[in-house]
């Protein structure tokens, strides 16, 4: 069990034994104790507001994944993920997409206006337990933002290197295997 969820369930149940304890004993020390014990709840909580998952490819159109071709017909270099201006909550931790709604064989039509970054290796992480789901970290984006011409509610493109992409995932292989290992020697 995680930490969090052990405190989580620890203050919970320390606010339900004081909130009988109150009612057995009808003592008020145990009521006001009960009372604060909130406040050491609070800590525990989930922030279900922290990322932003986004689901490339629907009929809605507001996301698009598209694997960019190159010249010569080999395998691609870059990912775009295509998103309409002001999509994109920038005041969340993370940006997760899933690997498989990219689409392959998809024109792009310049667009002199489009405001493009590009996500650097280091911006992108695998999510812990969603497979194939990986994550950008916008408070990063945002940060280089700064320097440029355009804010990040006028950006509707997002540059991921392929290569950036398949060393997260090789990364994670080997970190697995490492684990499994340590499971297996212990």
């Amino acid at each position: 069990m995680k930490p969090k969820m052990f405190g989580l369930l620890a203050s919970f149940l320390l606010f339900v034994i004081f909130i009988v304890l109150s009612l057995v004993y009808q003592s008020t020390i145990y009521l006001y104790i009960a009372s604060a014990l909130p406040i050491a709840i609070v800590p525990f909580l989930p922030d279900i507001r922290t990322d932003h998952f986004v689901k490339a490819n629907r009929t809605d159109g507001k996301v698009r994944l598209i694997a960019m071709e190159n010249k010569n017909g080999s395998d691609t270099d870059f990912l775009v993920l295509l998103v309409e201006p002001g999509y994109l909550r920038w005041n969340r931790g993370r940006l997760y997409f899933n690997l498989a709604d990219v689409m392959q064989d998809v024109y792009i039509k310049p667009d002199p206006m489009a405001a493009t970054i590009t996500v650097l290796k280091y911006d992108l992480q695998l999510h812990p337990r969603k497979k194939n789901w990986i994550g950008i970290s916008l408070p990063q984006l945002a940060q280089r933002t700064e320097q440029l011409s355009y804010t990040t509610n006028e950006i509707n493109r997002l540059l991921i290197s392929v290569s950036d992409l398949q060393e997260l995932m090789q990364a994670s292989v080997k970190r697995q295997a490492a684990v499994g290992q340590q499971h297996i020697g212990a």
